[in-house]
């Protein structure tokens, strides 16, 4: 059995580096996984994320893994997985978040539950966020909240007296979810479409514009679709009154019935799967700029970030006082 000595590093808070998606992956592949707590275990690779610069200590292999609307930078990384469209000798997987999510199985089986599981909903609207970032999903959820009350589940613009525990549990109560993304970007689709398909809701999204390459448009209400927010809102009204075209959406599947569909290669963990094995079968080597100008752009980022660190941390009185950092 092929084993593999492993680091993480700048993931979420929330990440377990001993179970997550890559390591089942891996593991289900049939390699054994050696764990290394820091670049002082000299692992072989390491998997990193967005969430800080601790993957510059080590001079091993670097993966970086992105869950957010960035693009890889094959300088710093040897190998990335993201959402981006790129193809790139071999060394970047697109992998978008709603493939790792658990609600991914139950979105691709929700045009099989019955009638009664959709037309029992009884709730109009649900939307669940974290943050403002986004100035496009602020003013809909506004427009669409001041027409007809929208349920707001999430720590942003709460409106039912805490965040929700189980998003999906809360979703499964509504006719419609809004599914908006906080950027904009070909290729950036999250977990948001595929939580609300899972809940059996009717999505109402916007975000990346080659959206109907990856999912059903018959199966949810694009923004893109329409001029302005007045006509968006007046088609979810128009398909709310209407049982047998809501249905309709509800029963459609979510990928396009053609077999067409980006997201068809989602299916299994394969595409992760046979990316990283086929990195780890090559043994320790790097891929990224190492050249007199890779490492002094190395260097130059590494005292980038530490100044960015610096500038994080609260100054006292008497810095801010005098200006000074």
């Amino acid at each position: 059995m092929p084993t593999v000595r492993l680091a993480f590093c700048d993931l979420a808070p929330d990440w377990n580096p001993r179970d997550n998606y890559f390591t089942r992956a891996v593991t289900g592949a049939g390699w054994t996984i050696q764990f290394c707590d820091g670049p002082q275990d000299h692992p072989d690779f390491v998997i990193c994320g967005t969430f800080g610069h601790a993957f510059l200590d080590y001079s091993c292999c670097r993966i970086q893994f992105s869950g957010e609307d960035s693009w890889p930078d094959l300088n710093l990384y040897d190998y990335a997985m993201g959402f981006e469209l790129l193809d790139y000798q071999g060394r970047y997987l697109r992998l978008p978040l709603y493939a790792m999510r658990d609600s991914w199985a139950p979105a691709l089986a929700k045009h099989t539950l019955p009638d009664e599981a959709f037309l029992s909903r009884t709730k109009f609207c649900n939307f669940v966020v974290s943050n403002d970032f986004s100035r496009e999903r602020n003013e809909f959820f506004e427009a669409l909240n001041a027409h007809r009350p929208v349920d707001s589940g999430g720590s942003y613009r709460n409106n039912i007296g805490g965040p929700v525990a189980d998003k999906l549990a809360f979703q499964r109560g509504y006719r419609f979810s809004i599914a908006y993304e906080n950027s904009r970007g070909p290729g950036y689709c999250t977990e948001k479409i595929v939580d609300a398909f899972a809940a059996g809701t009717v999505p109402i999204y916007w975000g990346d514009p080659l959206i109907k390459q990856e999912f059903n448009p018959a199966a949810f209400l694009c923004a893109d679709d329409y001029p302005d927010l007045p006509s968006l809102i007046e088609a979810i009204d128009a398909l709310d009154r209407d049982t047998e075209r809501y249905l309709a959406a509800c029963r459609a599947p979510i990928l396009a019935p053609d077999g067409s569909s980006r997201a068809q290669r989602y299916r299994t963990d394969a595409p992760c799967r046979e990316f990283l094995t086929g990195i780890f079968e090559k043994g320790p080597h790097l891929r990224r700029n190492r050249s007199c100008w890779g490492t002094i752009y190395e260097g130059d980022l590494h005292y980038y970030y530490k100044l960015a660190e610096q500038a994080s941390q609260p100054r006292t009185f008497w810095q801010r006082l005098l200006g000074r950092s």
